[in-house]
């Protein structure tokens, strides 16, 4: 919502304002003589050219400039400095006449410029009639030649425009401003005086009449009106950037910053149908992002703060000025309306006619809306600015950071000691906060910079604020004397208690963000791990633990707004508080009567004080918030550590050598520290072979891809030298692929230009021609986030063909053979990594693979422990390093020519939409927007989250109690003042205290009632909260292939934050100014019925209006919510992929999608904005009307008391304004509303069955794990094809089935349909004797284990990953971790872990990987894991997804065999885990390579005959081995592993 939305006038003319000035004029005999007038012309005309003078000697460009000296390319001077060197502004701009908006042949400026050179040739011919006329009657000329003389002077200036020079701006502003005075004096002169109830004669006399004073009257105002609607010339930031000017650019002064009718075509557009993008303006050049993210980076200053302030001193000075206006104009109002009042209870004669005041109530308003306006749109203007510079910088830093153990930052370091001293709980939300640097910037992005706008409220504070307090106090003292100094006295002095609730208020606020941090932190989490969750059926412990986050989180919201209640009503109270003694003091010790001019005025100047301090109060808040923004991202721009980035010496860079160490050693973390888990890279002294194929190889942990890492500056350089020769260009493939949600095309491209031989030779190399060309979409198939929709070994290929695509000279490789199978290693190593593709190029590759990549080696650097045991060509490696690779070799090593065949299938954890359109392929859709107006019945709907239908019914009665308690305050003070009108007596300490009670009683009850309202607001937000998490996790598991990560996450923040924040408050609003008019309409109709009919009919306007502002504004809402997701997504997405983009050294591209995906979200929100001030100004206007037509009718109303004459007044202008404000709010609300829509939408998506008591299974099922499955036919979606075709088979209780089947025959689709991730379009599955279908999905998933193929782990602990529902005790917890294999342990993550295998695609620790792995730390139930198990080696966490199936003790366990980076040791122990742990289970393996199959009692072979999977083997692997017509002994054939397959089958025989 625009935080200025509300205008000036929201509480200062819905109470009634009059009061008497301190001082006054003599109008009546008071004017300007002849010599002053002469001297105004002269002084004018001196200033003119002086400053044009000036202008010349300062430009040195010639008045009259020749035509090979002109120059018509204009430029935004300031702006062009910022993006270009000051040689490069153009000699002598000339702006052409015609201008941007031009119409024909004359442009509408050229026409405009004609009609006004008329004028001024009017005025110089009038006034020369009468200088002749005047003459020859024989009277004084003095006046007349003066006049002549300065409006021969403006036309001169005027006519010299139409010759081309540099000065045309300033001649139409000298022009324009010149012609002001003369109408100025005209005013003064022949205008005033008749106004005046009784002038003196000397100024009748002076007094000039007839058509000679209104023709220059008429032609003076032409000439300003004209200047007012001329269009303004388009001074481009950057012209050789061709873009167009914006209708904001070239509309007139009166358009652009009064009536603001260039943004009405979004208006007329909305009216029409609805807005889509296409209909949105451009972005002006001054606010692009490109801009400001160059101009905040060339006016560094020590704190972001004072970088902003010395940026935009010139907008902020602005803002202040615009802030004293409205100040200024605010009093234009209650001083025309004390002057009325006086008259009519006849306590004053005023020397002006009364008609004046009528028009001072309807000027008031209409210029003190303008003033606000044109704030608010400079302000907004700044926002819009600051974030999107800010977002830029927070990329900028992004992309330099360290995302190592301990690159924390002193706010964190800070935060970790004070939770060390053991705080306790409350803490926890910064322990999480510190455990994800991209949590933490994702927020601060979010967040943070939104909070940074609220700082601009201060300039309204120091320009208003001291005016209107001044102008109050002054008043009150001509009113009440010294009464009011003790009275305003006792303000300032108790202004101190706000202060201390402000700082505790401060406290809670950062308490609080940080705890939103943590639950959007702990979302990220959750959604990242969502398909392992799905599987294991925990949706109810992320459930939990969400909502443990969100407690703490409303617990503090709930906390805050305790203090915040408590800091308005304080700050509403104490100038109540001091009235009431001010009024006691006038009446008790002064002996006063409190009479109604006295009374009204008084409570209209302490209600200004009241709002002024109350204003104060929430700056003071807004402040606060925004401090503490600048803080934590100071902290994050300035104090976070950097990479440090070696110049290369130019002649080293182009000389043929590799990269290389010399005597280097690396770290991770600084020595010492406390995040120093003791791995170092050490003394290392080797270099690679330039032009050649250099393999790093070595046993698990020994750090081979931080050998990589290190050459790539990621790792700590302690001491030595290192070279990696980025001239000729570096690519790079972590271990873990780190992939673009685009299309394959625009992965392997990846900025580079497309060649078509080049790029098919790179598929072919890579073995993807085949993969495409079974795509409906080919290369233009989008992989979805992560490569969501590839197999493993697709996403290891697809990142190696960006690499190789690529012209890089130096390709490093991080163990990319191990995601393969031996077929396709083979492939990839013959036609990639030894053919011509990467010939002559400097390959650098980590591989377990040695024997198959060995012979194409120049040179095998082997390391141990973080040193090189052997630095050598492949024939003269030392025995002790063949011995140490030997025992390490990758487990299913190809050294023979075969066949290549690949059986890795799709994981349908990844499942695609079928109903997408062919060839289309996309999967990723844009995010939908509703059409049209958003439904009035989601009021109800969200109002029913609050609870019963009694409690909405409550609520409504409470707030209509408000509205009466609001208007006995002002109709008793009508009562109190009409009392010393009678005669007698006037009892004031008993209205006095009367009055007390009910002021006090209405701020009180005031408070009561919002704390009800947001009290239920909360209860609504709580349960909604818990609905949308609920709805996303229960989801279908195809709605995460389709939607995008950041897109959930901005409707669980951002949405939920409207909601949290804004829309209880908007419907209460809303009810409010609803039952005012009710209540007010009744009030004026029974007092003075005239009031009603104009406010009905102005109002009525207000309405149309705001119909069509919530028609554009709705749309563009929409918009905004839809474009924000792609600019978060886009930063994490680059956070994934940091180590990757720094390696290609393509930040810059990242840098420019930045800039493009923040304009497109500026778009939006500039457009938003601006509706809100036409909105605005037009709304003033209506108040302005309204303001008029009171004061008319009270001139002519008679026989009214003056008291109740002012009560009616009072409610006619809150009655307008009620309506009004009904119709903004309730416009505001539907934007909200958009808010609560799309959650909605979330809410109620499609669901997964939930659970039904009568389809909960026993709780000993399943006790054997045998499994039916009877004419199988399975689809991903109920309108997609089928992927199972009729498959039956049955499987014995503890017996062993493999599962293979080429690439598409429905592998993993069979696995998951036993889980129910499918639709089972025909047929069943039972399992142990029960239909999967007839029982409740949690039940199902909870007791069928499945290992996945790539397991992913959560933060927490060993123990809290092996027992998430922690119903288990650590007796059992530790037989399983036994059971598997991994008890004793030594943590391997600084190799294998320096990537979440889930989230990061970076191959970097994060701080919390590192601080979690303690020195030579043993594997146990309390080591600390973090988020996706980063600190584990693969293989480690495979077999701790096989301590998970123990601990459930499953009698059906399903494992997607992993292809990992796992060593011989490491596979042998995963084998030896599958055959021993699982003695009474049924287990089922998707098998990946035929040999981890052939030992078991069963395989099923699937294979797809054109509709669907099909079984065409089923039998034991000796029997089909010997089947040479069996398509199992054909992949086998193909595997070049035959007669070892064949062995292992005939052992399997044997052992049974």
């Amino acid at each position: 919502m625009d935080p200025f939305f509300s205008t000036w006038t929201s509480s200062s003319l819905s109470k009634q304002h009059h009061f008497t000035s301190p001082a006054s004029v003599d109008f009546n005999t008071w004017g300007l003589g002849s010599t002053t007038r002469l001297a105004i012309y002269g002084v004018t005309i001196v200033l003119a050219a002086s400053f044009l003078l000036l202008q010349r000697f300062l430009s040195g460009d010639p008045f009259f400039p020749r035509a090979d000296y002109r120059s018509y390319n204009i430029v935004n001077r300031k702006l062009f400095l910022e993006l270009y060197d000051a040689d490069e502004l153009p000699k002598a701009p000339i702006e052409e006449l015609r201008g941007e908006a031009q119409k024909g042949p004359y442009g509408t400026r050229l026409r405009f410029a004609w009609i006004q050179a008329s004028c001024f040739g009017g005025l110089v011919s009038v006034n020369a009639a009468l200088l002749i006329l005047r003459c020859l009657r024989g009277e004084i000329i003095i006046d007349e030649v003066a006049e002549l003389v300065y409006w021969t002077f403006l036309s001169t200036l005027f006519l010299y425009r139409f010759y081309p020079n540099p000065y045309r701006p300033t001649l139409q502003t000298l022009t324009s401003v010149g012609s002001l005075v003369p109408l100025l004096l005209i005013m003064e002169r022949d205008i005033l005086p008749k106004l005046l109830l009784h002038p003196s004669r000397e100024r009748l006399l002076d007094v000039r009449t007839g058509w000679v004073v209104y023709t220059r009257l008429g032609l003076t105002l032409a000439i300003g009106i004209l200047a007012l609607a001329t269009p303004r010339v388009w001074y481009p930031v950057d012209p050789s950037a061709g873009s167009e000017p914006t209708p904001e650019q070239v509309a007139s002064p009166f358009s652009y910053a009064i009536s603001y009718y260039w943004i009405e075509s979004i208006i007329r557009i909305a009216y029409r149908r609805d807005v889509e993008v296409e209909d949105l303006p451009p972005i002006p050049d001054y606010d692009r992002g490109k801009l400001w993210s160059r101009m905040i980076a060339n006016h560094q200053r020590s704190t972001t703060f004072w970088t902003l302030l010395s940026l935009m001193k010139y907008e902020l000075l602005l803002m202040t000025l615009f802030s004293f206006l409205i100040g200024a104009t605010q009093f234009i109002w209650p001083l025309s309306m004390k002057h009325l009042l006086a008259y009519i209870e006849g306590s004053s004669q005023p020397v002006i006619t009364p008609w004046a005041f009528v028009m001072g109530m309807f000027l008031g308003p209409l210029l003190g809306g303008v003033a606000w306006e044109a704030y608010v749109f400079q302000s907004n203007r700044v926002g819009i600015r600051v974030k999107a510079a800010l977002t830029q910088s927070l990329l900028e830093k992004t992309l330099k950071i360290r995302f190592t153990a301990d690159s924390v930052s002193k706010e964190e370091k800070k935060n970790t000691a004070k939770t060390d001293k053991g705080k306790g709980d409350k803490t926890e939300p910064e322990e999480d906060h510190q455990k994800s640097r991209v949590g933490r910037i994702n927020n601060l992005m979010s967040s943070d910079l939104a909070q940074l706008s609220s700082a601009r409220d201060f300039f309204l504070v120091f320009g208003s604020v001291p005016i209107e307090i001044l102008f109050s106090m002054i008043f009150l003292y001509g009113l009440l004397g010294w009464s009011s100094i003790v009275g305003v006295a006792m303000m300032i002095v108790t202004m101190i208690i706000p202060g201390i609730l402000a700082k505790l208020l401060a406290k809670v606020q950062r308490r609080t963000r940080l705890a939103s941090d943590a639950r959007i932190e702990a979302m990220t989490e959750t959604l990242n791990s969502v398909r392992i969750i799905k599987f294991f059926g925990m949706e109810k412990v992320f459930l939990s633990r969400i909502r443990e986050k969100r407690e703490t989180e409303l617990w503090l919201s709930f906390l805050s707004m305790v203090y915040t209640l408590g800091f308005y009503t304080v700050s509403h109270l104490l100038p109540i508080i001091n009235m009431i003694v001010t009024f006691g003091i006038y009446t008790e010790v002064m002996k006063l009567p409190l009479t109604p001019s006295i009374a009204f005025t008084s409570i209209s100047l302490f209600e200004i004080l009241s709002h002024q301090f109350s204003w104060v109060s929430h700056v003071t808040r807004s402040l606060i918030s925004a401090f503490i923004a600048f803080d934590r991202v100071d902290k994050f721009l300035i104090e976070e550590e950097e990479l440090e980035r070696v110049e290369q010496i130019e002649g080293t860079a182009k000389r043929e050598i590799g990269p290389y160490l010399k005597n280097a050693t690396l770290s991770w973390s600084m020595p010492g520290s406390g995040t120093d888990d003791g791995f170092r890279l050490a003394s290392i002294d080797v270099e690679c072979v330039y032009g050649g194929l250099t393999v790093i190889a070595g046993p698990v942990g020994s750090g081979k891809s931080s050998f990589l890492l290190g050459l790539l500056e990621e790792m700590r350089l302690l001491n030595g030298e290192r070279f990696l020769p980025r001239g000729d260009g570096v690519a790079y493939v972590a271990q873990t692929a780190w992939l673009q949600s685009l299309t394959i095309k625009d992965n392997i491209l990846f900025g580079s230009p497309y060649e078509e031989k080049r790029y098919n030779a790179v598929l072919e190399a890579c073995g993807l021609s085949e993969d495409i060309e079974k795509l409906d979409a080919g290369d233009l198939t989008e992989v979805g986030e992560q490569g969501v929709t590839l197999s493993g070994g697709q996403k290891a290929r697809l990142a190696l063909a960006r690499a190789v695509y690529s012209p890089a000279q130096t390709v490093l490789l991080d163990d990319v053979l191990s995601a393969l199978d031996a077929g396709t290693s083979k492939l990839v190593f013959e036609k990639c990594i030894k053919g011509e593709v990467l010939a002559g190029r400097t390959v650098v590759l980590v591989t377990h693979h040695l024997s198959l990549v060995s012979p194409a080696a120049k040179k095998i650097i082997v390391l141990a422990n973080g040193r090189v045991v052997s630095d050598s060509s492949p024939e003269a490696l030392s025995d002790d390093a063949i011995e140490l690779l030997r025992e390490n070799e990758e487990a299913d090593i190809v050294t023979n020519d075969v066949a290549l065949v690949e059986l890795v299938e799709q994981p349908i954890e990844a499942i695609v939409p079928e109903a997408k359109p062919k060839n289309s392929g996309k999967l990723v859709a844009e995010e939908a927007r509703n059409k049209g107006r958003v439904p009035k019945k989601l009021v109800f709907e969200y109002l029913r989250y609050f609870g019963p239908l009694i409690i909405t019914l409550v609520l409504v009665f409470i707030s209509m109690l408000d509205k009466v308690v609001d208007l006995v305050d002002t109709f008793y003070i009508g009562l109190w003042s009409n009392e010393y009108s009678k005669p007698g007596p006037v009892d004031v300490k008993w209205w006095l205290s009367v009055y007390a009670a009910l002021l006090i009683g209405t701020s009180i009850f005031n408070t009561l009632v919002y704390s009800i309202w947001y009290f239920f607001a909360w209860v609504g937000a709580r349960r909604i909260h818990e609905e949308l998490v609920s709805a996303v996790l229960y989801s279908p598991i195809r709605f995460f292939d389709t939607t995008p990560v950041g897109r959930i996450i901005n409707r669980l923040s951002n949405d939920i934050a409207a909601l949290d924040n804004n829309l209880g408050a908007y419907v209460n609003i809303v009810l409010d100014q609803l039952l005012d008019i009710v209540f007010r309409a009744v009030v004026m109709t029974g007092l003075l019925p005239a009031f009603f009919f104009p406010t009905v009919l102005v109002s009525f306007f207000g309405i149309a209006c705001g119909e069509l502002y919530v028609r554009a504004q709705i749309g563009v809402k929409r918009i905004i919510s839809v474009k924000e997701s792609p600019l978060i997504s886009h930063f994490g997405d680059t956070i994934s992929g940091i180590v990757t983009i720094r390696a290609f050294s393509c930040q810059e591209r990242f840098r420019e999608e930045n800039i493009k995906r923040i304009d497109d979200f500026t778009q939006p929100n500039e457009v938003n904005y601006n509706l809100n001030r036409w909105i605005g100004i037009r709304t003033s206007v209506c108040t302005s009307i309204i303001g008029a037509a009171a004061g008319i009718i009270a001139l002519t109303t008679k026989g009214s008391s003056p008291g109740m004459i002012g009560f009616s007044m009072s409610n006619a202008l809150a009655f307008s304004s009620s309506i009004l404000f009904a119709v903004r709010y309730f416009n505001l609300l539907e934007v909200e509303l958009n808010s609560f829509e799309r959650v909605k939408e979330y809410i109620e998506m499609k669901q997964e069955p939930s659970s039904r008591p009568e389809a909960e299974p026993p709780a000993a099922w399943p006790t054997q794990g045998d499994l039916k499955v009877t004419e199988l036919s399975v689809k991903y979606s109920e309108d997609g094809p089928e992927v199972l075709n009729k498959i039956s088979f049955e499987i014995k209780p503890s017996e062993r089935v493999g599962i293979v089947g080429r690439t598409g025959a429905g592998k993993s689709s069979l696995a998951l349909s036993l889980l129910r991730f499918t639709e089972i379009s025909n047929g069943s599955i039972v399992i142990n004797g029960l239909d999967v279908q007839k029982i409740n999905l949690e039940a199902l998933r909870q007791r069928v284990t499945i290992i996945p193929q790539d397991p992913v782990l959560f933060s927490g602990t060993i123990r809290t990953n092996l027992d998430p529902f922690g119903g288990l005790d650590d007796t059992e917890l530790q037989a399983a971790l036994d059971g598997s294999g991994l008890a004793g342990d030594k943590m391997d993550g600084v190799d294998s872990g320096i990537a979440s295998a889930a989230t990061s695609g970076t191959a970097t620790p994060t701080e919390a990987e590192s601080s979690a792995a303690p020195k030579n730390k043993k594997i146990g139930l309390d080591t600390q894991i973090t988020s996706g198990g980063g600190n584990l080696s693969q293989g480690q966490r495979q077999l701790l997804a096989f301590a998970r199936a123990l601990i459930r003790r499953s009698k059906l366990v399903i494992f997607d065999e992993a292809t990992s980076s796992t060593d011989l040791k490491t596979d042998e122990r995963i084998q030896e885990t599958i055959r021993t742990s699982f003695p009474d289970s049924t287990l089922i393996t998707i098998a990946h390579r035929l040999r981890t199959v052939m030992s078991f009692d069963r395989i099923i072979v699937l294979d797809n005959l054109g509709n669907g999977g099909e079984i065409v083997e089923f039998d034991i692997p000796l029997n089909l081995l010997q089947n040479p017509e069996g398509m199992l002994y054909n992949l086998a054939r193909k595997s070049g592993e035959f007669d070892e397959l064949l062995k292992l089958a005939k052992d399997g025989v044997e052992a049974r």
